[in-house]
């Protein structure tokens, strides 16, 4: 019986994104540098097992969060879900891992990068309405196992009409809780993945610059 390949998963030296970004990566919230510069560095595909317990290695993250009319989408995370360190936390982000299959010549380009993130869309959401897709900037958050080895791309999706998005029927064991508001989020921070309140207020920023 043949074993069935690990997944292989994009990932990008860490030394590589540290120059791109100018220096040690901290924690936060980075409108800069352009998605295209960081999917100019060197790429790799990793067995999946390989790339979780190597932090030289950043796994990049397309993290999709709606928002409709100052609102944004809420869910939790069930026992069932793909990381499970992020069983039971209430979130914003819709979004997985990149992997090898989504690269059409062996090197993910930015079209390859928007078609990953739009295969991960339609994996965990039914849309039926229009979507506005804007890249916000990047996330990172090293004081974990989890974030020690991710790098998240925010986007923001918007819509004007909340009833197109719901969760998919039989997908990941996710629940949808609401649309709430940044006060109501902040109120209930303990509830949520470190994500997304950073991805919250990177979105928040970009429309409400200082």
């Amino acid at each position: 019986m043949n074993r069935q390949e690990p997944e292989k998963i994009f990932c990008i030296p860490r030394c590589d994104l540290e120059t791109a970004f100018g220096g040690t990566l901290p924690s936060g919230g980075f409108a800069e540098p352009h998605i295209k510069e960081v999917l100019s560095l060197r790429q790799h595909f990793v067995p999946r097992p390989e790339a979780e317990a190597d932090d030289s290695l950043k796994q990049v993250i397309p993290y999709q969060v709606f928002t409709c009319n100052g609102r944004f989408f809420v869910f939790r995370r069930g026992g069932g879900v793909g990381e499970g360190r992020l069983a039971g936390r209430l979130s914003l982000g819709i979004g997985g891992h990149i992997n090898d299959r989504d690269a059409a010549a062996g090197f993910l380009a930015m079209d390859d990068f928007m078609g990953a993130l739009l295969r991960e869309r339609e994996e965990e959401l039914v849309v039926t309405g229009p979507v506005k897709t804007h890249f916000i900037g990047w996330i990172n958050d090293d004081s974990d196992s989890v974030g020690r080895v991710h790098l998240g791309a925010v986007f923001r999706c918007e819509t004007e009409n909340r009833d197109i998005v719901r969760l998919r029927t039989g997908s990941e064991d996710l629940h949808f809780v609401g649309w709430m508001k940044d006060k109501e989020i902040k109120k209930e921070a303990k509830r949520f993945e470190k994500w997304s309140l950073l991805a919250m207020e990177s979105i928040l920023r970009a429309s409400f610059p200082a």
